[in-house]
Protein backbone atom coordinates (compact mmCIF):
# COMPACT_ATOMS: atom_id res chain seq x y z
CA UNK A 1 0.00 0.00 0.00
CA UNK A 2 1.13 3.31 -0.65
CA UNK A 3 2.36 5.77 2.43
CA UNK A 4 -0.89 6.73 3.99
CA UNK A 5 -0.30 9.73 6.49
CA UNK A 6 0.92 11.95 3.00
CA UNK A 7 -1.02 14.83 4.36
CA UNK A 8 -0.08 14.22 7.80
CA UNK A 9 3.12 14.54 7.34
CA UNK A 10 2.96 17.32 4.45
CA UNK A 11 6.68 16.64 3.33
CA UNK A 12 5.41 17.98 -0.02
CA UNK A 13 6.73 21.62 2.08
CA UNK A 14 10.26 19.73 1.58
CA UNK A 15 9.98 19.72 -1.82
CA UNK A 16 11.49 23.32 -2.08
CA UNK A 17 14.51 21.37 -0.65
CA UNK A 18 15.02 18.88 -3.76
CA UNK A 19 18.13 18.92 -5.82
CA UNK A 20 18.81 18.58 -9.34
CA UNK A 21 17.86 15.51 -11.08
CA UNK A 22 19.81 12.20 -10.43
CA UNK A 23 20.03 10.68 -14.08
CA UNK A 24 23.09 11.19 -15.21
CA UNK A 25 23.82 12.44 -18.76
CA UNK A 26 25.37 10.72 -21.86
CA UNK A 27 28.72 12.01 -21.20
CA UNK A 28 28.48 10.96 -17.61
CA UNK A 29 27.66 6.80 -17.82
CA UNK A 30 29.18 5.39 -14.94
CA UNK A 31 32.46 3.48 -14.65
CA UNK A 32 33.03 0.53 -12.67
CA UNK A 33 36.41 0.16 -10.97
CA UNK A 34 38.40 1.94 -8.94
CA UNK A 35 38.70 2.84 -4.69
CA UNK A 36 36.61 5.91 -3.52
CA UNK A 37 38.74 7.80 -0.60
CA UNK A 38 37.48 10.09 2.08
CA UNK A 39 38.85 12.40 4.55
CA UNK A 40 36.63 12.09 7.31
CA UNK A 41 36.87 14.55 10.11
CA UNK A 42 38.21 11.87 12.63
CA UNK A 43 37.32 8.09 13.94
CA UNK A 44 33.67 6.98 14.70
CA UNK A 45 32.93 6.06 17.83
CA UNK A 46 31.80 2.77 16.85
CA UNK A 47 30.30 1.15 13.63
CA UNK A 48 27.14 -0.24 15.11
CA UNK A 49 24.06 2.07 13.91
CA UNK A 50 22.10 0.93 16.64
CA UNK A 51 24.34 2.04 19.40
CA UNK A 52 25.49 5.47 18.30
CA UNK A 53 23.37 8.73 17.13
CA UNK A 54 26.97 10.04 15.86
CA UNK A 55 26.50 10.73 12.14
CA UNK A 56 29.74 9.92 11.24
CA UNK A 57 28.60 5.89 11.84
CA UNK A 58 26.30 6.44 9.73
CA UNK A 59 27.89 8.11 7.14
CA UNK A 60 30.02 4.73 6.86
CA UNK A 61 27.89 1.91 7.76
CA UNK A 62 24.54 3.30 5.35
CA UNK A 63 26.75 1.36 2.72
CA UNK A 64 27.10 -1.79 5.02
CA UNK A 65 23.84 -1.76 6.20
CA UNK A 66 19.83 -1.58 5.47
CA UNK A 67 16.84 -1.46 6.95
CA UNK A 68 13.18 -2.15 5.93
CA UNK A 69 12.62 1.49 4.87
CA UNK A 70 14.44 4.42 3.96
CA UNK A 71 13.75 7.95 2.53
CA UNK A 72 13.96 9.66 -0.55
CA UNK A 73 14.53 13.25 -1.72
CA UNK A 74 11.15 13.96 -0.40
CA UNK A 75 11.90 12.75 2.73
CA UNK A 76 9.31 10.21 2.27
CA UNK A 77 10.03 6.22 3.38
CA UNK A 78 9.86 3.63 0.65
CA UNK A 79 10.68 -0.06 0.89
CA UNK A 80 14.20 -1.49 1.08
CA UNK A 81 13.61 -4.66 2.50
CA UNK A 82 10.58 -4.44 2.49
CA UNK A 83 8.80 -6.01 -0.36
CA UNK A 84 5.07 -4.61 0.66
CA UNK A 85 2.99 -3.51 3.84
CA UNK A 86 -0.25 -3.21 4.74
CA UNK A 87 -1.89 -1.28 7.60
CA UNK A 88 -5.12 -2.29 9.21
CA UNK A 89 -8.51 -0.06 9.44
CA UNK A 90 -8.02 0.40 13.23
CA UNK A 91 -4.87 2.11 12.13
CA UNK A 92 -2.83 -0.28 15.26
CA UNK A 93 -1.30 -2.77 12.64
CA UNK A 94 1.20 -3.11 10.40
CA UNK A 95 2.38 -5.70 8.30
CA UNK A 96 5.32 -6.36 6.49
CA UNK A 97 6.46 -8.92 3.78
CA UNK A 98 9.71 -8.68 3.62
CA UNK A 99 11.75 -9.32 -0.04
CA UNK A 100 12.84 -12.93 -1.27
CA UNK A 101 16.81 -13.30 -2.41
CA UNK A 102 17.91 -10.35 -0.40
CA UNK A 103 21.06 -12.29 1.41
CA UNK A 104 23.68 -10.90 4.39
CA UNK A 105 27.46 -10.37 3.58
CA UNK A 106 27.58 -13.94 4.74
CA UNK A 107 25.66 -15.09 2.30
CA UNK A 108 22.86 -16.33 4.45
CA UNK A 109 19.19 -15.43 3.00
CA UNK A 110 17.07 -12.46 5.02
CA UNK A 111 14.27 -14.02 7.35
CA UNK A 112 11.95 -12.53 9.75
CA UNK A 113 13.98 -13.84 12.34
CA UNK A 114 16.91 -11.48 11.62
CA UNK A 115 13.93 -8.84 11.44
CA UNK A 116 12.28 -9.52 14.83
CA UNK A 117 15.48 -9.69 16.53
CA UNK A 118 16.87 -6.53 14.86
CA UNK A 119 14.26 -4.25 15.45
CA UNK A 120 13.89 -5.54 19.29
CA UNK A 121 17.42 -4.74 19.87
CA UNK A 122 16.89 -0.96 18.18
CA UNK A 123 13.70 -1.26 20.74
CA UNK A 124 16.11 -1.59 23.76
CA UNK A 125 19.47 0.73 22.96
CA UNK A 126 18.37 3.27 20.32
CA UNK A 127 17.24 6.57 21.17
CA UNK A 128 14.23 6.77 18.74
CA UNK A 129 13.70 2.68 19.33
CA UNK A 130 12.78 3.12 22.97
CA UNK A 131 10.52 5.87 21.82
CA UNK A 132 8.75 4.36 19.32
CA UNK A 133 8.86 0.79 21.27
CA UNK A 134 7.32 2.03 24.35
CA UNK A 135 3.80 1.97 21.90
CA UNK A 136 4.35 -1.39 20.63
CA UNK A 137 2.22 -4.10 22.34
CA UNK A 138 4.06 -6.85 19.94
CA UNK A 139 6.01 -7.97 17.46
CA UNK A 140 5.14 -11.30 15.74
CA UNK A 141 6.88 -13.11 12.62
CA UNK A 142 4.36 -15.54 12.27
CA UNK A 143 6.50 -17.27 8.81
CA UNK A 144 9.87 -16.19 7.53
CA UNK A 145 8.92 -13.63 5.47
CA UNK A 146 6.40 -11.76 7.58
CA UNK A 147 6.81 -9.26 10.65
CA UNK A 148 3.71 -7.92 12.29
CA UNK A 149 3.98 -5.07 14.37
CA UNK A 150 1.15 -4.09 16.74
CA UNK A 151 0.82 -0.63 18.10
CA UNK A 152 -1.25 0.88 21.50
CA UNK A 153 -2.18 3.79 19.62
CA UNK A 154 -2.05 4.97 15.90
CA UNK A 155 1.28 5.90 14.71
CA UNK A 156 1.00 7.23 11.10
CA UNK A 157 5.15 8.42 10.82
CA UNK A 158 6.11 4.27 11.81
CA UNK A 159 7.55 3.94 8.12
CA UNK A 160 9.38 7.28 8.26
CA UNK A 161 10.94 6.48 11.85
CA UNK A 162 11.75 3.09 10.72
CA UNK A 163 13.53 4.71 7.65
CA UNK A 164 15.10 7.82 9.46
CA UNK A 165 19.20 8.33 9.22
CA UNK A 166 20.43 8.40 12.72
CA UNK A 167 20.87 5.39 14.60
CA UNK A 168 18.86 3.82 12.21
CA UNK A 169 16.64 0.69 12.15
CA UNK A 170 18.90 -0.99 10.42
CA UNK A 171 18.74 -5.27 9.97
CA UNK A 172 21.49 -7.52 11.19
CA UNK A 173 21.94 -11.57 11.10
CA UNK A 174 19.91 -13.01 14.26
CA UNK A 175 23.03 -14.72 15.03
CA UNK A 176 25.00 -11.31 15.14
CA UNK A 177 22.39 -9.57 17.61
CA UNK A 178 22.71 -12.81 19.57
CA UNK A 179 26.29 -12.62 20.35
CA UNK A 180 26.50 -8.78 21.34
CA UNK A 181 24.11 -9.47 24.40
CA UNK A 182 23.46 -6.10 25.77
CA UNK A 183 27.07 -4.78 24.11
CA UNK A 184 27.79 -3.61 20.69
CA UNK A 185 28.22 -5.81 17.48
CA UNK A 186 30.95 -7.97 17.25
CA UNK A 187 30.97 -8.36 13.41
CA UNK A 188 29.61 -5.46 10.68
CA UNK A 189 27.25 -7.90 8.87
CA UNK A 190 24.23 -6.74 6.87
CA UNK A 191 22.56 -6.66 3.38
CA UNK A 192 23.44 -3.22 1.46
CA UNK A 193 25.60 -2.94 -1.47
CA UNK A 194 29.32 -2.63 0.26
CA UNK A 195 30.68 -5.34 2.60
CA UNK A 196 32.53 -4.60 5.42
CA UNK A 197 36.37 -5.48 5.62
CA UNK A 198 38.52 -3.95 8.12
CA UNK A 199 38.73 -1.12 10.63
CA UNK A 200 42.63 -0.34 11.28
CA UNK A 201 42.31 2.68 13.83
CA UNK A 202 44.32 5.73 12.40
CA UNK A 203 44.69 4.30 9.11
CA UNK A 204 40.99 3.75 7.28
CA UNK A 205 38.07 2.09 7.26
CA UNK A 206 37.84 -0.28 4.25
CA UNK A 207 34.72 -1.91 2.44
CA UNK A 208 34.88 -3.25 -0.42
CA UNK A 209 31.63 -4.15 -3.21
CA UNK A 210 29.06 -6.82 -2.30
CA UNK A 211 28.99 -8.46 -5.45
CA UNK A 212 25.83 -10.57 -4.05
CA UNK A 213 23.41 -7.30 -3.16
CA UNK A 214 20.14 -7.78 -4.45
CA UNK A 215 19.19 -4.35 -5.84
CA UNK A 216 15.82 -3.18 -6.00
CA UNK A 217 14.49 -2.08 -9.25
CA UNK A 218 13.19 1.51 -8.88
CA UNK A 219 15.22 4.34 -10.10
CA UNK A 220 17.69 5.65 -7.47
CA UNK A 221 16.06 8.75 -4.99
CA UNK A 222 17.62 9.69 -2.05
CA UNK A 223 18.81 6.86 -0.43
CA UNK A 224 16.00 4.38 -1.81
CA UNK A 225 15.88 2.66 -5.21
CA UNK A 226 18.53 0.95 -7.05
CA UNK A 227 21.83 0.60 -5.83
CA UNK A 228 24.93 0.29 -7.66
CA UNK A 229 28.61 -0.59 -5.89
CA UNK A 230 30.42 1.07 -8.45
CA UNK A 231 33.85 1.02 -6.56
CA UNK A 232 35.93 -2.12 -5.79
CA UNK A 233 36.36 -0.01 -2.62
CA UNK A 234 35.57 2.46 -0.49
CA UNK A 235 38.40 4.28 2.37
CA UNK A 236 37.33 6.40 5.17
CA UNK A 237 40.48 7.87 5.97
CA UNK A 238 40.31 9.76 9.43
CA UNK A 239 41.90 13.57 9.19
CA UNK A 240 41.21 15.75 11.72
CA UNK A 241 42.66 18.74 10.37
CA UNK A 242 40.64 20.85 7.57
CA UNK A 243 43.53 22.17 5.79
CA UNK A 244 45.14 18.93 5.67
CA UNK A 245 41.72 17.37 4.25
CA UNK A 246 41.96 20.22 1.21
CA UNK A 247 44.88 19.92 0.75
CA UNK A 248 44.48 16.04 0.41
CA UNK A 249 41.77 16.89 -2.00
CA UNK A 250 43.26 19.59 -4.02
CA UNK A 251 46.18 17.02 -4.61
CA UNK A 252 44.40 14.21 -5.93
CA UNK A 253 45.27 12.03 -2.36
CA UNK A 254 41.37 12.22 -1.39
CA UNK A 255 37.84 12.42 -3.53
CA UNK A 256 35.68 13.68 -1.05
CA UNK A 257 36.26 15.86 2.33
CA UNK A 258 33.22 16.02 5.26
CA UNK A 259 33.16 19.51 6.82
CA UNK A 260 35.51 22.31 5.42
CA UNK A 261 35.11 25.59 6.93
CA UNK A 262 32.80 28.03 4.97
CA UNK A 263 35.43 30.77 4.89
CA UNK A 264 37.31 28.46 2.05
CA UNK A 265 34.12 28.34 -0.27
CA UNK A 266 35.19 31.34 -2.65
CA UNK A 267 38.41 30.47 -2.94
CA UNK A 268 37.98 26.69 -3.01
CA UNK A 269 34.81 27.50 -6.15
CA UNK A 270 37.53 29.00 -7.96
CA UNK A 271 39.41 25.72 -8.56
CA UNK A 272 38.47 23.84 -11.78
CA UNK A 273 39.42 20.74 -10.64
CA UNK A 274 37.13 20.73 -7.34
CA UNK A 275 33.27 20.76 -6.21
CA UNK A 276 32.70 22.90 -2.92
CA UNK A 277 29.22 21.41 -1.91
CA UNK A 278 26.72 23.11 0.23
CA UNK A 279 23.94 21.03 1.56
CA UNK A 280 20.43 21.79 1.12
CA UNK A 281 18.87 21.17 4.12
CA UNK A 282 19.63 23.32 7.57
CA UNK A 283 21.57 21.66 10.36
CA UNK A 284 21.73 23.72 13.97
CA UNK A 285 24.39 24.26 16.17
CA UNK A 286 23.84 23.54 19.94
CA UNK A 287 25.10 23.27 23.41
CA UNK A 288 23.26 20.42 24.71
CA UNK A 289 22.88 20.65 29.15
CA UNK A 290 22.98 17.24 30.90
CA UNK A 291 19.50 17.87 33.22
CA UNK A 292 21.08 14.85 35.46
CA UNK A 293 24.08 17.67 36.28
CA UNK A 294 23.44 19.53 39.76
CA UNK A 295 23.89 22.23 38.14
CA UNK A 296 22.23 21.89 34.66
CA UNK A 297 19.09 20.53 36.32
CA UNK A 298 18.85 23.76 38.05
CA UNK A 299 16.03 25.22 35.37
CA UNK A 300 17.34 28.64 36.47
CA UNK A 301 21.32 28.29 35.67
CA UNK A 302 20.03 27.11 32.30
CA UNK A 303 17.76 30.51 31.95
CA UNK A 304 20.96 32.47 32.98
CA UNK A 305 22.98 30.80 30.38
CA UNK A 306 20.72 31.14 27.31
CA UNK A 307 20.27 35.11 28.60
CA UNK A 308 23.21 35.75 28.42
CA UNK A 309 24.36 34.75 25.05
CA UNK A 310 25.12 36.71 21.65
CA UNK A 311 24.22 34.15 19.23
CA UNK A 312 25.32 36.03 16.11
CA UNK A 313 28.71 36.73 17.70
CA UNK A 314 28.87 32.83 18.15
CA UNK A 315 27.56 32.23 14.28
CA UNK A 316 30.00 34.96 13.03
CA UNK A 317 32.74 33.04 14.65
CA UNK A 318 31.79 29.60 13.84
CA UNK A 319 30.84 30.03 10.16
CA UNK A 320 32.00 33.48 8.78
CA UNK A 321 30.80 33.70 5.59
CA UNK A 322 26.90 34.58 6.70
CA UNK A 323 25.68 32.71 3.29
CA UNK A 324 26.93 29.67 5.38
CA UNK A 325 24.15 30.65 8.64
CA UNK A 326 21.77 32.18 9.91
CA UNK A 327 19.73 33.14 13.44
CA UNK A 328 16.29 31.68 13.30
CA UNK A 329 13.84 30.76 16.84
CA UNK A 330 12.88 27.98 14.40
CA UNK A 331 13.46 24.22 15.88
CA UNK A 332 12.26 23.20 12.34
CA UNK A 333 13.45 24.78 9.50
CA UNK A 334 11.58 27.75 7.42
CA UNK A 335 11.10 25.74 4.70
CA UNK A 336 9.37 22.87 6.65
CA UNK A 337 4.90 23.07 6.90
CA UNK A 338 5.77 23.36 11.00
CA UNK A 339 8.05 26.04 11.20
CA UNK A 340 7.16 28.92 14.12
CA UNK A 341 8.89 31.34 15.85
CA UNK A 342 6.92 30.45 19.03
CA UNK A 343 9.40 31.26 22.09
CA UNK A 344 11.67 33.68 19.67
CA UNK A 345 11.69 36.48 22.83
CA UNK A 346 14.10 33.74 24.23
CA UNK A 347 16.75 33.58 21.36
CA UNK A 348 19.63 36.33 21.12
CA UNK A 349 18.47 37.88 24.62
CA UNK A 350 22.58 39.36 25.30
CA UNK A 351 21.40 40.48 28.87
CA UNK A 352 23.86 39.70 31.19
CA UNK A 353 21.92 41.75 33.87
CA UNK A 354 19.21 39.16 33.71
CA UNK A 355 21.66 36.28 33.50
CA UNK A 356 23.32 37.56 36.83
CA UNK A 357 19.83 37.79 38.34
CA UNK A 358 18.73 34.45 37.46
CA UNK A 359 22.63 32.96 38.54
CA UNK A 360 21.43 34.86 42.29
CA UNK A 361 18.24 33.46 42.15
CA UNK A 362 19.50 30.01 41.51
CA UNK A 363 21.68 30.14 44.29
CA UNK A 364 25.01 29.35 42.13
CA UNK A 365 27.94 29.54 44.16
CA UNK A 366 30.69 29.20 41.54
CA UNK A 367 31.03 25.50 40.55
CA UNK A 368 33.12 24.68 37.44
CA UNK A 369 30.79 24.70 34.14
CA UNK A 370 32.06 21.14 32.73
CA UNK A 371 31.54 22.15 28.71
CA UNK A 372 32.83 18.94 26.28
CA UNK A 373 33.71 19.91 23.06
CA UNK A 374 36.01 19.34 19.98
CA UNK A 375 37.91 21.07 17.66
CA UNK A 376 37.57 18.35 15.25
CA UNK A 377 34.17 19.91 13.82
CA UNK A 378 35.77 23.71 14.08
CA UNK A 379 32.13 25.06 14.91
CA UNK A 380 31.63 23.17 18.11
CA UNK A 381 34.84 23.96 19.34
CA UNK A 382 34.69 27.75 18.22
CA UNK A 383 31.18 28.16 19.82
CA UNK A 384 32.53 27.11 23.04
CA UNK A 385 35.62 29.51 23.13
CA UNK A 386 33.28 32.49 22.11
CA UNK A 387 30.55 31.78 24.60
CA UNK A 388 33.03 31.32 27.36
CA UNK A 389 33.97 34.70 28.17
CA UNK A 390 30.10 36.05 27.41
CA UNK A 391 29.53 33.42 30.77
CA UNK A 392 31.67 34.05 32.53
CA UNK A 393 30.80 37.83 32.31
CA UNK A 394 27.87 36.76 34.18
CA UNK A 395 29.71 35.01 36.78
CA UNK A 396 29.61 31.56 35.08
CA UNK A 397 33.01 29.60 36.37
CA UNK A 398 33.93 27.66 32.79
CA UNK A 399 36.06 24.34 32.33
CA UNK A 400 36.16 24.10 28.81
CA UNK A 401 37.19 20.82 27.90
CA UNK A 402 38.28 20.11 24.26
CA UNK A 403 39.07 16.25 23.03
CA UNK A 404 38.58 14.67 19.87
CA UNK A 405 34.90 13.57 18.90
CA UNK A 406 35.00 9.78 19.61
CA UNK A 407 35.70 10.52 22.99
CA UNK A 408 33.45 13.55 23.08
CA UNK A 409 30.28 11.24 21.96
CA UNK A 410 31.78 8.32 24.68
CA UNK A 411 31.68 10.70 27.61
CA UNK A 412 28.47 12.42 27.11
CA UNK A 413 27.10 8.59 27.60
CA UNK A 414 27.88 9.13 31.42
CA UNK A 415 25.99 11.74 32.80
CA UNK A 416 28.41 11.79 35.85
CA UNK A 417 31.09 13.31 33.90
CA UNK A 418 29.59 16.98 32.31
CA UNK A 419 27.58 19.69 32.19
CA UNK A 420 26.85 20.56 28.65
CA UNK A 421 28.50 19.27 25.32
CA UNK A 422 28.39 20.73 21.99
CA UNK A 423 27.13 18.89 18.59
CA UNK A 424 24.43 19.70 15.87
CA UNK A 425 21.21 18.49 14.88
CA UNK A 426 20.68 17.80 11.12
CA UNK A 427 17.81 18.00 9.48
CA UNK A 428 14.50 15.75 10.58
CA UNK A 429 11.37 15.16 8.64
CA UNK A 430 9.30 15.73 11.74
CA UNK A 431 9.67 16.89 14.77
CA UNK A 432 8.77 13.19 17.08
CA UNK A 433 12.57 12.96 15.29
CA UNK A 434 14.26 15.68 17.11
CA UNK A 435 16.87 13.91 19.29
CA UNK A 436 16.99 16.91 22.04
CA UNK A 437 13.12 15.63 22.87
CA UNK A 438 14.01 12.44 23.66
CA UNK A 439 14.44 11.66 27.12
CA UNK A 440 16.30 8.96 26.25
CA UNK A 441 18.99 10.68 24.49
CA UNK A 442 22.24 12.26 26.55
CA UNK A 443 20.80 15.35 27.92
CA UNK A 444 18.00 14.04 29.02
CA UNK A 445 15.50 16.69 29.01
CA UNK A 446 12.53 15.13 30.53
CA UNK A 447 9.40 17.38 31.35
CA UNK A 448 5.97 15.70 31.59
CA UNK A 449 4.12 18.27 29.80
CA UNK A 450 6.52 18.10 26.91
CA UNK A 451 6.63 14.52 27.00
CA UNK A 452 2.47 14.48 26.87
CA UNK A 453 2.20 16.56 23.50
CA UNK A 454 4.53 14.44 22.22
CA UNK A 455 2.38 11.99 22.46
CA UNK A 456 -0.10 13.99 20.92
CA UNK A 457 2.26 14.45 18.14
CA UNK A 458 2.14 11.09 17.02
CA UNK A 459 -1.36 10.03 17.53
CA UNK A 460 -2.40 13.06 15.18
CA UNK A 461 -1.87 13.22 11.39
CA UNK A 462 -4.06 16.90 10.51
CA UNK A 463 -1.91 19.57 9.77
CA UNK A 464 -3.15 22.27 11.76
CA UNK A 465 -3.77 20.37 15.01
CA UNK A 466 0.14 19.38 14.63
CA UNK A 467 0.97 22.23 14.21
CA UNK A 468 -0.77 24.03 17.34
CA UNK A 469 0.84 20.99 19.04
CA UNK A 470 4.34 21.90 17.45
CA UNK A 471 3.78 25.65 18.47
CA UNK A 472 3.02 24.72 22.19
CA UNK A 473 5.67 22.75 22.60
CA UNK A 474 8.21 25.05 20.87
CA UNK A 475 7.49 27.87 23.20
CA UNK A 476 7.68 25.59 26.17
CA UNK A 477 11.48 24.16 25.26
CA UNK A 478 12.53 27.90 25.21
CA UNK A 479 11.20 28.72 28.92
CA UNK A 480 12.33 25.54 29.98
CA UNK A 481 15.63 26.28 27.86
CA UNK A 482 15.97 22.62 27.76
CA UNK A 483 18.77 23.14 25.39
CA UNK A 484 20.71 25.89 23.25
CA UNK A 485 19.93 26.87 20.01
CA UNK A 486 22.84 28.87 18.45
CA UNK A 487 21.72 28.96 15.01
CA UNK A 488 21.28 27.50 11.67
CA UNK A 489 23.80 26.51 9.60
CA UNK A 490 24.55 24.74 6.31
CA UNK A 491 27.43 22.53 5.83
CA UNK A 492 30.01 22.96 3.21
CA UNK A 493 32.09 19.61 1.96
CA UNK A 494 34.47 19.42 -1.15
CA UNK A 495 35.11 16.75 -3.65
CA UNK A 496 37.47 16.15 -7.23
CA UNK A 497 35.29 16.64 -9.80
CA UNK A 498 36.14 13.40 -11.26
CA UNK A 499 33.70 12.10 -8.85
CA UNK A 500 30.39 11.98 -10.55
CA UNK A 501 27.19 11.13 -9.21
CA UNK A 502 26.94 12.05 -5.71
CA UNK A 503 23.63 12.62 -3.63
CA UNK A 504 23.52 14.27 -0.34
CA UNK A 505 19.89 13.39 0.25
CA UNK A 506 18.93 12.79 3.38
CA UNK A 507 22.97 12.14 3.99
CA UNK A 508 26.15 11.11 2.02
CA UNK A 509 25.08 8.87 -0.83
CA UNK A 510 28.00 7.44 -1.98
CA UNK A 511 26.93 3.79 -3.76
CA UNK A 512 25.43 5.32 -7.24
CA UNK A 513 28.50 7.67 -7.57
CA UNK A 514 31.38 6.32 -9.63
CA UNK A 515 35.12 8.16 -10.84
CA UNK A 516 35.06 9.56 -14.43
CA UNK A 517 38.93 8.62 -14.67
CA UNK A 518 40.80 6.19 -12.47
Amino acid sequence: MRFLPGRAVALAVILALVLLPLIPSAAQQPRRGGALRIAHIGEPPTLDQHWTTAAITGHIMNHVNEGLFAVNRKFEPKPVLVDKWTLSPDRLTYTFTLRRGVKFHNGKDLTSDDVKASLERWGRIATRGRGLFANVVSLTNPDPMTVVMKLRDPYALLPLDLGWVGQSAVIFPKEVIDEAGTGPVKRFISTGPYKFVEHLPDRHIRLDRFDGYAARTEEPDGATGRKHAYFDSIYVIPVPDAAVRIAGVKRGEYHFAETIPPDEYDRLRTDPDLVPFITETASWLTAVFNNRSPLMGNKKIRQAFQATLDQESVMRAAYGNPRFWRIDPGLMPKEHYLWTDAGKEFVNQKNTERARQLLAEAGYKGEPIRWVTTMEYVAYGTAGQVVKPMLERAGFVVDLQIVDWATLVARRARPELWDVFSTAFSFVADPVLLLSLQPSWPGWYDNRDMNAMMTLMRRHSDPKVRHDLWKRMQKLWYEDAGTIKFGDYFVLHLYRKELKGYVNIPTHVWWNSWLETR
